[in-house]
């Protein structure tokens, strides 16, 4: 495989860790950033109170499916 090839597949692959980190493991993505820990995760509460939480989600999500995409088709177009 071309070197370009392995090089958007390695940003990929760091791109959907990235966002599985933050869309999923939100408690180290906080400590991060320095935000502290959300209330559930103290006193076993919902978080619906917390819109970090939503942001997260949706951009880890969001993320993370761009690092798969864009690793794929790269790859896939190189294999065709």
């Amino acid at each position: 495989m071309p070197r370009y090839v392995l090089i958007v597949d390695f940003f990929g692959a760091l791109l959907a860790i990235t966002g599985f980190m933050m869309a999923f493991r939100q408690a180290a993505v906080r400590r991060l950033i320095g935000k502290p820990p959300t209330a559930s995760s103290i006193a076993r509460q919902t978080d619906h109170d917390d819109p970090l939480t939503y942001v997260l989600r949706i951009a880890g999500v969001m993320i993370m499916v761009f690092g798969i995409v864009i690793g794929g088709m790269v790859t896939l177009f190189h294999l065709a």
